[in-house]
Parts: C-alpha cells; structure tokens; sequence
C-alpha cells in the first residue's frame, strides 16, 4: 500500500472523530447566557480531546512523508489505533456529562492510554518497515522520547481520579500537552 494512502485514512478518521465530538454537544434548552455558561465542561473536554487528537495529528504529519513502506503489520497497527481512537467521542461525552464522576474519568484516561501504547506499537513497526530510511527513526524516537514521563502523568490522573480528585485525568492530559507535547513540537 503506498503510505500517502494509509496517512489519507488517518487523516479522515481523525477528522470525523474530531467532528463527532462537537455534535455531540447539545444545545441549552431555554438558550440563556447561565445556561449557556453551564456548558462549560462541553467545552473543556472538547477542547482538551480536540487538541489532545490535533497533536497527536502533528506528530504523525511530521514524519509520515519520510515512510516509503508500509507493510500489513503495520497496517494493523495502524487498525487497532484507529479503533482505540474512535472511543473518543463516547468517552469525551461521558466526562462533559458527568465531570465529577471517577468512573467517566478513569474510562476517558485508558482510552487514551490504549491509543498512546498503539500509537508506540505503530511507531516501532514503521521504523522496523523504513529501517533504510535517513532520518525517520531519530524523527519517530523524536516524538516518543518523552513517552515514559507523558504516560506517568496519564497513569497518575487515573490512580487520582479514581481515588480522591475525579477531574485529575483531564488535568494530566491538559498538563501532558501544555508541559510535553506542544513544547516538544513547537522545538520542530
């Protein structure tokens, strides 16, 4: 498969999944200023899962023009991501509608748990793939030199939601990108 294919297919699925997420807002009823200022935990989640996915949309364009090969296993890969990642848009509703809630928390943090590994799993196979390629593994590793420390905030805002602060798993994941993520990209 040639690989623009396999980054097209990412590309739309993100943007669909991107999409849902805000139609899933509903609209006050009666349409008020304090109603609508009530929606501010919509807004939040989407927020934090919109750039949560743009980012993650970002560092996959910055290497995906370095890949020439693109085999099953990574394809499947790919799949299994994908897949993990089209749970967004229940999980996103689930802590707009219940922000205080640890159950929708802790749901919402291993999704993004499962995308991250699968997104580490992906990594591993495209450079196993484009071995031969000049620069893409330093340019993959680049994107996942952090992993360690973004997935201990992650796992730290699963253990606090669950036990005694329901909302630390959207504030891990809006640390991750403010303190790992963004920096890391706007360094190129």
């Amino acid at each position: 498969m040639p690989h623009e294919r396999l980054g097209a297919f990412n590309d739309a699925v993100l943007a669909i999944v991107m999409t849902i997420i805000v139609l899933e807002f509903e609209v006050p009823d009666p349409l008020t200023a304090q109603t609508l200022m009530g929606m501010w935990r919509d807004v939040l989640a989407y927020a934090i899962s919109f750039f949560w996915l743009g980012a993650m949309w970002t560092n996959q364009h910055n290497f995906w023009h370095m890949i020439n090969r693109v085999t099953t296993p990574t394809i499947l890969c790919d799949l299994v991501m994908l897949f993990f990642l089209s749970f967004f848009p229940l999980t996103t509703h689930m802590v707009a509608d219940n922000f205080w809630n640890p159950l929708a928390q802790v749901t919402y943090g291993v999704v993004i748990l499962l995308v991250t590994a699968a997104n580490v799993v992906l990594y591993a196979r495209l450079r196993a793939d484009n071995d031969q390629v000049a620069g893409l593994p330093q340019a993959i590793l680049g994107s996942t030199r952090n992993m360690a420390f973004d997935i201990a905030l992650k796992l730290a805002g699963i253990v606090l939601s669950a036990t005694v602060f329901p909302p630390a798993m959207v504030c891990s994941v809006l640390l991750t990108l403010c303190c790992i993520v963004i920096p890391q990209q706007l360094r190129g």
